[in-house]
């Protein structure tokens, strides 16, 4: 599979069980690696909408590899961790991008200035008010595990979490009562 091959699966005609087939071709071809780089690059050759499809379905596609096969994404973590979490500007992507961090950072203890930047991120993200639900959500997830090893996170927690339900959805509502209450 060239990397043309897989922007040209990535830019098709989007299916039921899209992610998990895409996901299982990329594992069958040995381009986890190829699928990484089109999940993190900007493709500027790229008109804009394939170019925003191609990186959110690259990272749904690599979300459902980190839970479905992590060994086969474990070579990517420490720049996924050091720079590539963080750089994601994808509004899209970054839903997955968290999904995949927040499950990551049960697994994986990043350097002190790696988790910083990510907390940093998702702390943007968590409090934008551009962002989707779902990226708040993932990224106030990526912050409750960054709480007890970020000090800022620890000491912003109820601030972050208050600011985030501004407006809350009802998703997020729920969360918050579930398991973003603020420590006793």
């Amino acid at each position: 599979m060239t990397e043309a091959d897989l922007v040209k699966l990535l830019s098709e005609r989007f299916y039921g069980n899209f992610a998990d087939e895409t996901a299982r071709r990329v594992r069958d071809a040995g381009a986890v690696d190829l699928l990484y780089g089109v999940a993190t690059a900007p493709h500027p050759e790229l008109p804009k909408p394939v170019r925003q499809k191609v990186l959110f379905r690259s990272a749904y596609v690599l979300e459902r590899i980190w839970f479905g096969a992590p060994e086969a994404f474990m070579s990517h973590v420490e720049e996924f961790c050091r720079q590539d979490f963080a750089a994601c500007a994808n509004a899209s992507a970054r839903r997955h991008f968290g999904k995949i961090m927040a499950d990551l950072l049960g697994r994986y203890t990043p350097e002190s200035g790696d988790l910083e930047r990510i907390a940093e991120a998702a702390a943007g993200w968590a409090v934008s008010p551009e962002a989707k639900v779902a990226v708040k959500v993932w990224a106030v997830e990526v912050l409750k595990r960054c709480r007890e090893r970020v000090g800022w996170v620890a000491e912003s927690w109820d601030d972050i979490v208050e600011a985030v339900a501004l407006d809350a959805t009802p998703g997020i509502e729920s969360r918050m009562r579930k398991s973003w209450k603020a420590r006793p």
